[in-house]
């Protein structure tokens, strides 16, 4: 659908212009959630100011129905209600419910001040303290539970873990790049002499944590490195999104198939399987998925079965 700037009203007042930009700006990112093209998307911002609602939408229009959300998100805003619930509670289809929720965390300090320091008074946010000594229980217990393959870390031991030669770096902000990154991972590990099968299996896990990246935050990072001193290659995953809930973290990674983020928990039970280890740094700013592999065990299985 093709739909240029419509005119503004001459006597439009400034409130409503401010409305209806937030509006299509919303709009827009609910677009670039659910797939539309970078030009559907600017249509669709320019779609929000020719009238002043959508509340009767058409059900047939696309462009209508996701204004109709984002005016639906901003009304909520105002009466200071909690967005994450209304929209947990409404019967859509889950790429437009993820898409939805994927806005609110990213802009909630943004578009939804309101709702959310309501939010915040109402859960009397814990001190830092008490989140320490949550994390540290639930690193622990995770831990344990996972057999050792799957550790928590702080944000510090995240930036240890480049310690090494990087040998591949990709940038994910569409789902275009996913095949992007993973050719690029593919042909690097190929340079390093891994094992055809190791790169099967490997690239297997990377295209799961890169997908999660493009399904939850704004654009990410690709970072590939070879530690020759500890006998590894890790996998760096890095994303901008409004990171993991401490509290749903243990269905996640101990539940196969479980999510809250639609199709993370087989994610992450996927990569635990099928790497030596799984790290995950998390903060409200983004997180950081570390994949380690074990190369001295896989190089002498390979050594031996070549003869």
């Amino acid at each position: 659908m093709k739909l240029g700037a419509p005119s503004l009203p001459p006597q439009l007042p400034y409130s409503d212009l401010v409305y209806m930009t937030n509006r299509g700006f919303l709009a827009k990112k609910l677009g670039q959630y659910v797939g539309l093209h970078s030009d559907e998307g600017a249509a669709l911002f320019y779609h929000s100011f020719s009238q002043p609602s959508f509340a009767d939408y058409n059900q047939e229009n696309q462009y209508d129905y996701l204004l109709y959300l984002s005016e639906q998100m901003l009304k909520w805003n105002k009466l200071k209600y909690n967005i994450a619930l209304q929209v947990k509670k409404m019967d859509v289809n889950p790429d437009i419910q993820n898409a939805l929720l994927k806005a609110y965390e990213i802009y909630k300090t943004d578009l939804f001040a309101d709702s959310y320091e309501a939010a915040i008074q109402e859960n009397k946010v814990k001190t830092d303290q008490q989140m320490d000594m949550k994390w540290v229980i639930y690193r622990d217990v995770i831990y344990a539970a996972t057999q050792e393959k799957f550790l928590l870390i702080s944000e510090e031991e995240a930036k240890a873990c480049r310690q090494g030669n990087v040998f591949c770096e990709g940038t994910i902000k569409s789902r275009a790049d996913i095949p992007a990154c993973r050719n690029l991972a593919k042909e690097s590990l190929e340079a390093e002499k891994i094992g055809s099968t190791n790169i099967m299996t490997w690239i297997l896990v990377l295209s799961e944590a890169i997908t999660n990246t493009i399904k939850h935050a704004e654009e990410g990072k690709m970072t590939l490195i070879k530690d020759e001193k500890n006998h590894e290659i890790r996998f760096i995953i890095e994303d901008n999104g409004p990171g993991f809930s401490l509290e749903d973290l243990p269905r996640t990674t101990l539940l196969a198939g479980f999510s809250t983020k639609k199709s993370l928990g087989q994610g992450f039970t996927l990569m635990m399987k099928m790497s030596k280890r799984v790290l995950l740094y998390t903060s409200s700013k983004g997180s950081t998925i570390i994949l380690t592999f074990d190369i001295s065990e896989k190089k002498e299985g390979e050594l031996n079965a070549t003869g």
